[in-house]
């Protein structure tokens, strides 16, 4: 290899094992599911209040096109500008798995477990706590921020059996997520 392509950064793996660190995992997990990178025109408030607002998931959302049975929100202690939700909140996901297959959906039970607006950081999980969802944004530049995701999940049964048989499946659409993101940040009038 040349002395040019060996100083290159290396682009990080997608699928990882083991798994990247979560707030909850400092030690990472069994393997870890990321999203692509995507540049959004908006501010690191506009995205993380788009991502709180779960709500309002079946605007945007293919991946996630509902959100159910969200308990604990405080809508005065944000002023309500993130919907309500607080770390601590409650809510079942409606995944779609295979976008071909719109009916075929899986509910889980989440729990926000991060809310950090300055660090631009939003991480959630089942409340099983086999698995963590973290959401990072980034300021670039002219008013635009870098968004990614990723997913490290602990090692189950359950999970073993997902890391060999749905990890692209769950790239692909973590990349539709972070499409859907940016065009509903995109589109809105703030």
């Amino acid at each position: 290899m040349s002395a040019a392509k060996d100083s290159e950064p290396r682009k990080r793996q997608r699928i990882q094992q083991p798994g990247r660190p979560t707030p909850s995992f400092s030690d990472g997990g069994y393997f870890t599911v990321s999203s692509a990178p995507v540049k959004i025109a908006g501010s690191k408030q506009q995205i993380i209040q788009t991502l709180l607002r779960f709500e309002a998931y079946h605007t945007w959302n293919n991946f996630v096109p509902q959100v159910t049975d969200i308990e604990g929100l405080d809508r005065a202690a944000d002023g309500g500008s993130n919907g309500g939700v607080r770390v601590g909140t409650k809510f079942t996901m409606h995944a779609r798995l295979f976008a071909s297959l719109p009916c075929l959906t899986k509910e889980t039970a989440e729990e926000v477990t991060v809310i950090n607006e300055d660090a631009g950081k939003v991480a959630w999980g089942p409340v099983t706590k086999t698995a963590e969802r973290v959401h990072l944004v980034t300021e670039a530049d002219y008013g635009t921020c870098n968004y990614e995701s990723y997913i490290t999940f602990q090692k189950t049964p359950t999970n073993v059996a997902v890391r060999w048989l749905l990890p692209l499946a769950l790239q692909m659409r973590f990349d539709e997520w972070a499409a859907d993101l940016k065009a509903a940040v995109e589109a809105q009038n703030w």
